[in-house]
Parts: structure tokens; sequence; C-alpha cells
């Protein structure tokens, strides 16, 4: 990998301590990954280092310049956490268009920052897959009027220590605003609205 390349994951990432390897390990421990896909990932390829096939999907030149690297395999490889190859695949594209992955094929759809990743690739994820969102542009609300999803957990972190929870879950995506929320509000909005109980990340199971 160039120095530049590696230079853009170190700067937005592990400068900043937003590898997010804590919640990642979380999901391993917990639950039975195999396959991720991360919609919108950028250069984010933490998931690598916990997921042994993860694919990558994002329109940012700068991602597919840095998934082009050969050295990225290398980069994984050296701190991965489970005995196989890692398997990476990058689709330089907008996730809201499609991609070539087969529906219903994915343990683990992961949505950070990025928009209705949740909604736009729910025929990515099996039926019983996780979904793992935040509230920052209003994915993890819209999951949680959909009744393909079914809430499962939320997380809260002091910087990149992740602790996860299962109890009172019916207080959670309780608006403050006396509004009714529907998808078409959501979609209206450039952020999510406020709960009047959150966390720091939310974790839904397809259950349709």
């Amino acid at each position: 990998m160039t120095k530049s390349a590696l230079d853009l994951y170190r700067k937005y990432f592990q400068e900043r301590q937003f590898e997010r390897l804590n919640l990642f390990q979380i999901i391993a421990d917990r639950f039975k990954v195999q396959r991720a896909l991360y919609a919108g990932s950028f250069v984010h390829v933490t998931p690598s280092f916990v997921f042994p096939d993860v694919v990558y999907v994002d329109n940012d030149k700068q991602a597919k310049q840095f998934f082009s690297e050969p050295e990225i395999l290398k980069f994984i490889a050296e701190r991965k956490i489970y005995s196989q190859e890692a398997k990476v695949t990058f689709h330089f594209a907008d996730y809201r268009n499609g991609f070539d992955e087969m529906i219903d094929s994915f343990d683990l759809l992961i949505s950070q920052y990025a928009g209705f990743v949740g909604q736009y690739c729910k025929r990515y994820l099996r039926t019983g897959g996780l979904l793992l969102a935040n509230n920052s542009h209003g994915d993890a609300g819209m999951a949680a009027i959909d009744d393909a999803y079914q809430l499962l957990a939320v997380f809260y972190a002091k910087n990149e220590d992740y602790r996860i929870s299962v109890n009172n879950l019916d207080e959670y995506f309780v608006p403050k605003p006396q509004v009714e929320i529907t998808k078409e509000y959501l979609e209206k909005l450039p952020k999510g609205i406020g709960y009047k109980k959150t966390a720091s990340g939310y974790l839904f199971q397809k259950v349709q």
C-alpha cells in the first residue's frame, strides 16, 4: 500500500480513535457473522479485522484507489483475529443503485453515517441477519419503523470502548416531538430526529 493510502485510514479512523474495532468484536463474539456488507464504507476496513469476508461499497474516488492497492490485504492480515485468509471485495458504486452481489447472502449489514443503507441494501441481507446502524442520518430510526427489522440490542461507547445492552429496548425510538414518524417524514430530513432515549449504535435483526 502506498504511504498516502495508509495515511488516509490513519487520518480518519486511527488518529480520531474511531476504528470501532471493539464494536465489531462484540458482534463477532455473540453472533455467527461470516459475511458482512459495508455500504458507504469509505476506507473503513476495520470490519475485515474481525469478519473473514467483507464487501465494501462506495462511490468515493479515494476509496476506489485505496482498495486497489495490493498491500491492503497485507495490512488486514497483520491485524485480523481469525485464522482463515481474509476475503475483501470493493464495489465502486452508489449503493442506492445496486451492485453485483447475491441477495439474501449477508449475515451483517453495516450502516454508519451513509444514509438509508438499511433500506436500499435490505435485499442483500439474509432473513435472520443483522443490521448495525447509527442514527446520524436517520437510518436507525427508519429501521425502527420497518416491519422487516426488529431491534435486538443497543450499544453505548466511551471513546473506543463499546458495551452492548438488551435491556428496556421499548424505551428507544420514542420521539421527542409529537409528530407522526413515517418513512416519508424521515426521508425529508437531513439527519435523524431526536428521541427521548438514545444510544451510540443499534443492532437490528431482519425478521422478514
